[in-house]
């Protein structure tokens, strides 16, 4: 019976530490898309909607890429549209993120045939409340990109911007 009560009380602190360390409150959004394993087709944006209450902070915006190492590129290329509530554009950038050093190695962290990594791309101050929307083109010349598995929205509070 002791044993049993041990294994219990364990199990339910291992699960409150879970619950309490996975939830960062910094983090006002992150979601990842999967890319088609054949590649990622310039016409088919990925959309990242996201409802906003706080109007009084600035966030930072980053992109999580997750691609093969076997991509055969170093580099890679962005459209990014973000529409507000109203359903005005707020900005329409392109961007580019090296993802490897010019002797091949790779910037993120690499994780088998995987390199994952997080790129900041501007600082943002939400005008509104509301559901924006982030669509994301890649911009590079092939149609088609293979080598790139999954891309992420992560935004997070810029404490002192």
């Amino acid at each position: 019976m002791m044993y049993r009560t041990k294994k219990l009380t364990f199990a339910i602190l291992l699960l409150a530490l879970t619950i309490f360390t996975s939830c960062d409150p910094n983090v006002l959004y992150n979601e990842d898309k999967h890319i088609d394993e054949k590649g990622w087709n310039m016409d088919n944006p990925l959309i990242f909607n996201l409802d906003v209450e706080d109007t009084s902070s600035t966030y930072l915006c980053c992109l999580d890429i997750r691609n093969r190492n076997d991509y055969a590129y170093s580099n890679i290329y962005f459209h990014i549209t973000t529409i507000y509530p109203d359903g005005s554009v707020a900005a329409d950038t392109n961007i580019e993120f090296q993802l490897a050093e010019r002797n091949g190695r790779w910037l993120g962290k690499e994780n088998g045939r995987y390199v994952d990594g997080r790129y900041p791309f501007c600082y943002f101050h939400f005008p509104m409340q509301g559901s924006y929307q982030f669509v994301v083109h890649h911009a590079m010349r092939d149609t088609l990109l293979p080598g790139i598995k999954n891309i992420g929205m992560h935004i997070e509070g810029a404490n002192g911007k």
